[in-house]
């Protein structure tokens, strides 16, 4: 008896930690630290993007934007580019990922500049200059970016070509998207598959505990506090249900979201236009850093190849 009273004791313990840890956890995602615009400028200085930063800051001609939808205002700016001057005209819209903002953006849009797209950069909800009570992972920000698919076309005309491009979270999200728009192209850069499987994943390879019952703790507590369905958020599901071509880019290195998400979406793909880069050496959203020129290169062939 004694025995089984303190195996009760232990397991009861046990729940409590990890109710503890499941709250933890989730306002690791959900409100998650948001790092300034100076901090991310000062990190994509360090990584060689200057030009970017600076043709953003002193040259290019920006239009700010408000949208306000679900209980955030989300904050964005069209930059208008001279060799996309008349109809119709071809944009992108870019998603930066988790605890950073549109400065993070900044290094893909000069490479869509210089291929003479309009560029659409923005905050994600909660994140940056965007309001919003908390970060869902894709399942709110995916119908932000529906909306914002809309705004661009009400500016550049309905006939406006509209291709996506997203790093981590912001890969993600834009792939969800395809829940709700058919854009011309998606470049997906290290994103996860399946928010489950990401959350799985995490607390195996950082925490070295059983997914259960932390898991479903997780799913419970976001859904209650913060409206945030984990099963909901599944990037392969939206791939497998679109024709839309995409282009995965992914590092072979990276330790947070392993490259097999993106071959695992790779494999699914429906369009034969799609294609999945792996970098050799690049950690998480570091693929343009390790090999900008390749990176470059291989978007501008995508791209030229989904026109062709």
């Amino acid at each position: 008896m004694t025995w089984a009273i303190a195996l009760l004791c232990i397991a009861a313990a046990y729940f409590i930690l990890c109710w503890y840890g499941a709250g933890k956890l989730t306002r690791m995602v959900t409100q998650a630290v948001r790092y300034t615009e100076q901090d991310v400028r000062k990190q994509d200085l360090s990584n060689g993007f200057g030009d970017a930063i600076h043709a953003y800051e002193t040259a290019w001609k920006r239009t700010p934007f408000e949208l306000e939808r679900s209980g955030a205002v989300l904050s964005g700016e069209l930059i208008e580019n001279p060799a996309d001057s008349t109809a119709p005209h071809k944009a992108v819209i870019i998603c930066h990922g988790h605890t950073v903002n549109r400065y993070a953006d900044l290094k893909y849009a000069a490479l869509f500049y210089r291929l003479g797209y309009t560029v659409i950069i923005f905050d994600e909800r909660y994140f940056g200059r965007s309001t919003g009570r908390c970060c869902t992972l894709g399942q709110e920000e995916s119908r932000d970016v529906a909306a914002i698919i809309a705004w661009t076309r009400r500016q550049l005309g309905k006939d406006c070509e509209i291709g996506l491009h997203g790093e981590s979270m912001g890969a993600a999200t834009a792939l969800m998207a395809l829940n709700y728009e058919h854009p011309a192209f998606v470049v997906a850069d290290c994103p996860f598959a399946d928010s489950e499987q990401l959350l799985r994943q995490f607390i195996h390879a950082h925490l070295h505990m059983p997914a259960w019952p932390l898991v479903p703790m997780i799913e419970a507590v976001a859904e209650k506090r913060y409206g945030y369905s984990v099963k909901s958020v599944s990037p392969i599901r939206a791939v497998q249900g679109s024709d839309v071509p995409i282009c995965f880019m992914h590092g072979s290195s990276d330790t947070l979201i392993p490259c097999s998400a993106s071959q695992s979406m790779a494999a699914v793909c429906r369009n034969p236009k799609s294609r999945i880069f792996l970098y050799d050496k690049a950690d998480h959203a570091c693929s343009i850093v390790v090999d900008p020129k390749g990176y470059e290169e291989r978007m501008d062939a995508f791209i030229r190849d989904v026109h062709a």
